[in-house]
């Protein structure tokens, strides 16, 4: 372990992390929803929130209660849905921020998708090294 940090309590963090993450945008993808009317890409995202969250609970759980099936669910729920959220932020800042000649748009679009890539890394990675430990536990 990395700095004596328990597994356990970094995916309680996670968990939080995502819940918070998730409510926070798509609170304003549900404004713009309400007042710009439905888009595609828009309602993608909010629905990917909603399971990452949903799944973020069970993470939670799972965790405190060392459920490795719950760690599981997290990981292919993160992992996919991570997947689903950067095609669609690449797609929604190649679309609108394309023929904006300002730099400025295009430096914010690719950190803004390179520190979600790291995010989604960091939802997937101690989550699977907590469910392999618990393994290694279960065959001790």
């Amino acid at each position: 372990m990395c700095c004596n940090v328990s597994r356990q309590y970094c995916c309680v963090f996670i968990g939080v992390v995502a819940i918070v993450a998730g409510l926070a945008d798509s609170g304003y993808k549900y404004y713009q929803l309400a007042t710009l009317g439905v888009e595609k890409l828009t309602l993608t995202m909010v629905v990917t929130w909603n399971l990452i969250i949903m799944a973020a609970v069970l993470l939670i759980v799972g965790a405190l209660k060392k459920i490795r099936f719950l760690l599981l669910i997290w990981i292919v729920v993160s992992l996919i849905g991570g997947v689903v959220l950067v095609i669609v932020k690449i797609v929604v800042y190649a679309c609108y921020f394309s023929n904006n000649p300002d730099l400025a748009y295009h430096i914010f679009g690719a950190s803004s998708i390179i520190l979600f890539i790291l995010l989604i890394f960091l939802f997937v990675y101690f989550p699977y090294a907590y469910r392999r430990d618990l393994e290694e536990e279960q065959y001790e």
